[in-house]
């Protein structure tokens, strides 16, 4: 009776079994369902957060790639500048309802929800800064910067105070506009390749481009320096036109914000560094005197015209750009050579002997270098004495002569 008893409670064990599987199947296919619906919302906020609605985001190195990455304190901004984003997407991440009339910590709440909850699924990371004290000569760290290292496991989460940096994993799917620029650019390409093959005044017209690039890079460098020169010696404060014009961490459209600014400012906004008056009038009357030597021994106008005109022909044989190319400028000159001199004998009525019987006739070789040899005067006679005697005396006055104008010059 044990066994029956034993194979009923086994039949109905293996029954419940059966009938729980397919329950548990469901139950694994529903959250699965969710999953991916959760995911995506999630994706869909992550499209909008990677375009403009977005935070600014930059460019850096994280360990061996390249990657991009936004400022916490920027998504909080972005989000409360757009709070029908939170509205739309808190409720489907989070599940919960956004208040009716939200306050300003309910909306810093609600963002770090979502930021917690994108950050759990995988769409950024969070890192920190390589180099965690400011460069030399600085007072403060870069906003921005150019090299990051991820942040260990346990403290992977989303600050409410805003700090931190989150490099992106989730890249936007690629836009017609992405597809224009890479042909545009791959074309560029190939005009760049066929450079060579342009005309003299296009290359031309590039080469002035690049050294007027370059001037004003020159002439700018100079009034920062004027212009610092004048403000440090006057009252002692070190001030530049253009301060981000020389630094590489930051974006080019930054450049010229702002256009002016101190650099001797603490973090407090205290002037630091200050240098005592005699010591800038000392280094001032430096300047002045090496300035005073460099013009005395500066070459004259005329020289310096003379050196860039010379400095410029330069340039232009270095990348072969006259406009009559350099293979044509030895074959010229001997057509031009030949040709005035078939005219000058055209115009004595003398037919020019140039092929090589005429040249064999008077006994020289037309193959050799060596020029033939000049006919002898023709014959008039046995010489006169009296003409002989005028000759002499010729001779003589004119070598007294030149023995006169000897002395005079000693």
């Amino acid at each position: 009776m044990a066994a029956p008893r034993d194979h009923s409670i086994a039949t109905l064990e293996c029954a419940v079994d059966s009938s729980a599987g397919p329950m548990s199947a469901k139950k694994a296919a529903k959250a699965a369902a969710k999953d991916d619906h959760d995911h995506d919302h999630s994706r869909a906020l992550a499209y909008i957060l990677r375009g403009n609605k977005g935070p600014e985001a930059r460019n850096a190195r994280l360990e061996d790639s390249r990657v991009d990455y936004f400022r916490g304190k920027d998504l909080y901004r972005s989000l409360k500048a757009r709070p029908e984003i939170i509205d739309e997407y808190y409720q489907k991440l989070i599940g919960q309802p956004t208040p009716t009339t939200p306050t300003e910590q309910d909306r810093t709440k609600q963002i770090t929800q979502i930021g917690q909850e994108m950050l759990k699924r995988g769409y950024f990371v969070k890192c920190d800064r390589v180099y965690k004290t400011a460069r030399p000569g600085r007072t403060k760290k870069v906003k921005f910067p150019k090299f990051l290292t991820t942040m260990p496991r346990t403290q992977q989460t989303f600050t409410e105070d805003g700090e931190g940096f989150y490099s992106w994993t989730y890249d936007q799917p690629m836009s017609w506009t992405f597809v224009i620029i890479a042909v545009l650019v791959a074309f560029a390409v190939i005009l760049m390749c066929l450079f060579p093959l342009s005309p003299i005044w296009f290359k031309k017209l590039i080469l002035y481009c690049c050294l007027s690039i370059l001037g004003l890079f020159f002439v700018i460098g100079v009034v920062r320096v004027m212009v610092f020169a004048v403000v440090w010696i006057t009252i002692g404060r070190q001030f530049w036109v253009l301060p981000n014009i020389t630094s590489d961490e930051i974006p080019i459209d930054e450049v010229f914000s702002p256009m002016w600014a101190f650099d001797d400012l603490d973090v407090n906004g205290n002037v630091v560094g200050r240098i005592p008056a005699i010591n800038r009038l000392a280094a001032a009357s430096t300047a002045f005197a090496i300035l005073a030597v460099l013009y005395r021994i500066a070459p004259e106008k005329g020289s310096a015209i003379k050196t860039i005109n010379k400095a410029h022909g330069s340039i232009l044989d270095l990348f072969d750009l006259y406009d009559t190319p350099k293979g044509l400028q030895g074959s010229v000159a001997p057509n031009v050579t030949e040709n005035a001199t078939g005219a000058e004998g055209e115009d004595a009525g003398v037919p020019l002997e140039t092929d090589a019987g005429a040249a064999a006739a008077d006994g020289w070789d037309a193959d050799a270098d060596v020029a033939p040899p000049a006919p002898p005067p023709p014959y008039s006679g046995p010489p006169d004495e009296g003409a002989e005697s005028e000759g002499e005396t010729n001779t003589e006055t004119d070598t007294k002569g030149a023995d006169a104008e000897t002395r005079a010059e000693l």
